[in-house]
């Protein structure tokens, strides 16, 4: 049951890595911008550790960048560092107390540590701040 379970999280948290794909195109004219599309291309390759890379060449360049944060939090995840997502993701919502996308991260990432409650939590929190996607994860994973 619990493989299953996470197997499903991370077939889950790749979805939510692609989707991020989209949010990237604005960033594009930028330097920090073209090094965190490198980061997803990686990800949405398998390489978590280059896409870690790219993501901490972001924040040394944009230090209040919170999509590289939870990008950053998406892939450590993904590697079973899920303490390290966490904090990544406490991180990005210091800056933007409203990025819902964040939150989800969060939320998986606490479910994949197994910490439903908190993990549901920080779903329902995305979703109320309108990542539409958290709907999906809370029916998925919280009721």
């Amino acid at each position: 049951m619990k493989k299953g379970i996470l197997i499903v999280v991370g077939a889950v948290l790749a979805f939510l890595l692609i989707r991020m794909f989209v949010v990237v195109v604005v960033l594009l004219a930028t330097p920090e911008g073209e090094m965190h599309k490198q980061g997803l291309i990686a990800g949405h390759k398998g390489d978590w550790s280059a896409a870690i890379e790219h993501f901490d060449k972001v924040i040394e360049m944009k230090p209040h960048h919170e999509k590289a944060y939870t990008t950053r939090a998406f892939a450590k995840s993904h590697l079973g560092n899920h303490q390290g997502a966490i904090e990544d993701t406490s991180i990005a919502l210091q800056k933007n107390p409203f990025y819902g996308r964040a939150y989800a991260v969060q939320g998986l990432a606490e479910f994949r540590a197994g910490n439903r409650k908190l993990g549901c939590k920080d779903l329902k929190q995305a979703y109320d701040l309108g990542f539409e996607q958290a709907k999906e994860y809370i029916n998925q994973y919280c009721n």
